[in-house]
C-alpha cells in the first residue's frame, strides 16, 4: 500500500509518499480502506518531534473509511460498513489496521470526512468539559477555540448552558465562532488573555478553563480562574515544560487535570460517548467544519495548512 511517511522528523517537508507493508490484522482489530484522514494536533506533534521506526510504523490517528476484514475476536463490525476509528498510529495509509474498540460505525447520512474527525477533537472536547465538571450557568474559557478540540469544546459548553469565552490570535476568525455558541471573542497577543478577561468580567474569574495551547498560554489563562475553579490541559503545542506556580494554585484552591483521550477512548463511557457526538453530527447538533481537502500524495503541503493559523476547521487527506 502506500503511505506518507518520514525518515526523520522535522517540518511538514518531510513527508513524501512510498509503498510500504500492508498492515498485519490483529485479532481484535479491523482493516479499513482508508477513504478520509483528519490531521490531527498529535500528528503534527509526532511528525515534528518523533523519531519514526522505519516503513511499518505510520504517522496518524484518525481515519475512516470502508470494513474490508474483521479480527477473529471483533465482534459488532462486519465487511463493508463504513467506519471511523483511531489509533496512536496508522492513518496516512491506504489501508488501516485499527482496534475494534476504538472503531465506530458511521451513522448513515454522515459525510465521512466528518466522521473522521469526530473522535480526536470533539471527543477530547466532550471529556475535558466531563472532567471538568462544567455546570449551566458556569463561566468556561477556551484557549485556541478555533481548533479542531476548541470549537467542539465552544459547542458543547454553550449546549450546557455555559457563557462560553473563547481566545486566538485571529479575530476574524474568532467572530466566525458566536455561529457555533461562542459568547466573548479575545484576541491574545497584544494584552494577556487572563487581565482581557477580568477586565470582560469585571474583576471576576471564570469557573473552567480548557486549555488547548499549553505553554506560557496555561501560566496565563490560570490567571483568568476564579478561586476554586477548574483547568483541564489538552493541548502542548506551546510547550511541555511550562512552570505553573504551585502556591498559586494552593492559596486560590485550582484544580488542573490532563486530559488524554486516546489511552481511554476505548472505555465504555467514552465509546458512548463518542457515539453520541457521531448522532450528534448527523443530526446537525454538532458542526465539524472541514477546512481543506488534499490528496494523500500532497500530505506535505496538507500538514502546512494545518499548521496554519486563521482557519477554521479539520485539514482533510483523501488517499
Amino acid at each position: 500500500m502506500k503511505a506518507a511517511i518520514y525518515d526523520q522528523p522535522g517540518e511538514p517537508s518531510v513527508l513524501h509518499l512510498t509503498e510500504v507493508p500492508d498492515p498485519r490484522l490483529a485479532e481484535d482489530e479491523i482493516l479499513i480502506r482508508v477513504e478520509a484522514i483528519s490531521i490531527e494536533g498529535g500528528d503534527i506533534v509526532n511528525r515534528k518531534a518523533t523519531v519514526r521506526s522505519g516503513p511499518d510504523d505510520v504517522l496518524g490517528y484518525g481515519a475512516a473509511g470502508e470494513v474490508l476484514k474483521v479480527g477473529k475476536a471483533v465482534e459488532g463490525f462486519e465487511v463493508g460498513q463504513k467506519v471511523s476509528t483511531f489509533s496512536f498510529a496508522g492513518s496516512h495509509a491506504e489501508l488501516r489496521a485499527a482496534p475494534a474498540a476504538t472503531s465506530w460505525v458511521i451513522p448513515d447520512g454522515l459525510d465521512i470526512k466528518v466522521a473522521a474527525a469526530i473522535p480526536t477533537g470533539p471527543g477530547t472536547a466532550a471529556l475535558a468539559l466531563k472532567l471538568g465538571g462544567l455546570k449551566k450557568g458556569e463561566t468556561v474559557l477556551v484557549l485556541g477555540a478555533a481548533g479542531g478540540v476548541g470549537i467542539a469544546a465552544v459547542q458543547l459548553a454553550a449546549k450546557a448552558g455555559a457563557r462560553v469565552i473563547g481566545s486566538g490570535t485571529n479575530h476574524e476568525t474568532l467572530k466566525q465562532l458566536h455561529e457555533y455558541g461562542l459568547s466573548d471573542a479575545i484576541v491574545s497577543g497584544h494584552e494577556p488573555v487572563s487581565q482581557q478577561v477580568r477586565e470582560l468580567l469585571s474583576g471576576n474569574g471564570v469557573d473552567l478553563l480548557i486549555d488547548c495551547v499549553g505553554g506560557p498560554a496555561l501560566s496565563d489563562g490560570l490567571l483568568a480562574l476564579k478561586d476554586g475553579g477548574c483547568a483541564v490541559l489538552v493541548g502542548v503545542f506551546g510547550g511541555r515544560n511550562q512552570p505553573i506556580d504551585a502556591g498559586y494554585l494552593l492559596f486560590h484552591r485550582i484544580t488542573v487535570i490532563g486530559c488524554m483521550l486516546g489511552s481511554i477512548m476505548g472505555e465504555a463511557d467514552n465509546r458512548k460517548m463518542i457515539a453520541d457526538l457521531l448522532k450528534q453530527a448527523v443530526r446537525g447538533d454538532l458542526k465539524v467544519p472541514i477546512d481543506a481537502s488534499f490528496a494523500l500524495s500532497d500530505a506535505a503541503s496538507a500538514h502546512q495548512r494545518a499548521e496554519e493559523r486563521g482557519r477554521i476547521g479539520r485539514v482533510i487527506m483523501l488517499p
